[in-house]
C-alpha cells in the first residue's frame, strides 16, 4: 500500500509540473513573400506575390513587378485578376523565354518596401532515350502491372542538379446508355516511385529510418560525374486511372474508354533550387507542425527583404509514349436516376 501511496503522489507530482506558458510574438510585421518557378523555354511566366503574417497570407495586387535580364530591361508584369483560387497570393504575368546561361532579376514594390531576388537559368539536358516495360509490382497486397520507365541522358560538366518527373496526358471517351458521347481531356502530373534506383534513393533526403517516399524527386549528379545516367522510375497502377468524370441528370455514362500518353521528363535546377526542394521534401514527409522526432526543417530562401524563392527552370522532355486504350465501367444505381 505505501509503495502504491507513493506511486501516486510522485505521478500527482509530475503532472503538477506541467504548465502552459504563453507565447507572445508581440507586433510582428508583415512580410512581402515572392515566388516565381520560370521556365526557360517558356512563354507565359508568372510570378506570385503575397504578405505573410504570423498564420496566414494574402494577396498583394497593388505591387509594380519587374523583370530584368541580364541587367536589360526591366519588363513589367501585369497584374491578374484575382480568382478564389489566389486567397494566397497574387498572379504576375509577363511574356518571353529565358535564354540558358543568363541572370534574371525579379523585383517588387508596393509603398515604401521593395523585395528582389535573382537566378542563373541552368543549361538544358536533353534525354538521349526512354525504355518502357510492364512489370508486375504489388499493391495493395495484390500483384498489379505496372509502367516502369528507364530514362537516360548525358550528364554535362560540373555541378549539375536535376529533378526529374513524367506528365500524363488522358482522353476519357465517355458513353452514356443511349450511344451519346462526351470527351473529357485532361492532364497532370504522376505519382512516380523512384525508390528502386540507386541514384534517386541514395541522394534522397528522406532515405532514413522511416522509409518515406520522395515528394520531388530531385537529385544530383555526385555518383554519374560527366557520364550518362539512366534513371529508372515506376508508375503505380492506382496512378494510370485518370480522376476527373463527367456525369449531371442529362449524361449519366455506363463506361469510358480511356487513351493515355506518358511524357517523361528532366529538369536542370540550380543548386539553390535542390535545397530547396529538399527542404520542402521534409515538410512534406516530417510534417509542418509535429516535427517532433527531427530537427526542424529551415526553409530557404533568396528574396531579399522578404521571404519566398525564385527561380528559372531549363526542361527536356521526352517524346510522347503511348500508354494504351482501355475500357473502364461506371456503375450507378438505375432506380435513383428513374425518379
Amino acid at each position: 500500500m505505501k509503495k502504491l501511496l507513493t506511486l501516486l503522489a510522485v505521478s500527482l507530482a509530475a503532472g503538477a509540473c506541467i504548465n502552459k506558458i504563453p507565447v507572445d510574438f508581440g507586433d510582428v510585421e508583415a512580410r512581402l513573400v515572392l515566388n516565381a518557378q520560370l521556365l526557360s523555354q517558356g512563354d507565359e511566366q508568372l510570378i506570385y506575390l503575397s504578405e505573410s503574417y504570423l498564420s496566414d497570407t494574402k494577396p498583394v495586387t497593388d505591387a509594380a513587378v519587374t523583370v530584368e535580364v541580364d541587367g536589360k530591361g526591366p519588363i513589367t508584369a501585369e497584374a491578374l485578376p484575382l480568382t478564389e483560387q489566389d486567397r494566397y497570393a497574387a498572379g504576375y504575368r509577363f511574356q518571353g523565354a529565358i535564354p540558358a546561361g543568363s541572370r534574371v532579376k525579379v523585383t517588387a514594390r508596393t509603398g515604401d518596401r521593395e523585395v528582389w531576388a535573382s537566378s542563373e537559368v541552368t543549361e538544358a539536358v536533353a534525354i538521349s532515350s526512354v525504355d518502357t516495360a510492364r512489370v508486375m509490382v504489388q499493391s495493395f497486397d495484390e500483384p498489379q502491372e505496372a509502367f516502369q520507365f528507364r530514362v537516360t541522358f548525358q550528364d554535362i560538366p560540373g555541378d549539375t542538379y536535376y529533378q526529374i518527373g513524367v506528365r500524363a496526358e488522358f482522353v476519357v471517351h465517355q458513353v452514356d446508355a443511349e450511344g451519346r458521347t462526351m470527351d473529357i481531356p485532361t492532364q497532370y502530373e504522376l505519382p512516380v516511385d523512384g525508390s528502386a534506383d540507386p541514384v534517386l534513393g541514395g541522394n534522397s533526403t528522406m532515405a532514413s529510418i522511416f522509409e518515406l517516399t520522395p515528394t520531388y524527386l530531385v537529385f544530383t549528379d555526385v555518383l554519374f560525374r560527366d557520364k550518362a545516367c539512366t534513371i529508372r522510375l515506376s508508375i503505380p497502377p492506382e496512378s494510370l486511372y485518370p480522376y476527373y468524370y463527367y456525369w449531371d441528370e442529362d449524361f449519366v455514362p455506363r463506361y469510358a474508354l480511356v487513351s493515355a500518353r506518358f511524357i517523361p521528363w528532366l529538369e536542370t535546377i540550380t543548386r539553390e533550387e535542390y535545397h530547396y526542394l529538399c527542404a520542402l521534401n521534409n515538410l512534406e514527409n516530417f510534417g509542418y507542425e509535429g516535427q517532433v522526432i527531427v530537427e526542424p526543417t529551415t526553409l530557404p530562401t533568396n528574396v531579399n527583404g522578404g521571404l519566398g524563392f525564385v527561380t528559372v527552370r531549363n526542361r527536356s522532355e521526352a517524346a510522347p509514349i503511348d500508354g494504351g486504350e482501355w475500357r473502364q465501367e461506371y456503375y450507378y444505381d438505375d432506380d435513383y436516376y428513374a425518379e
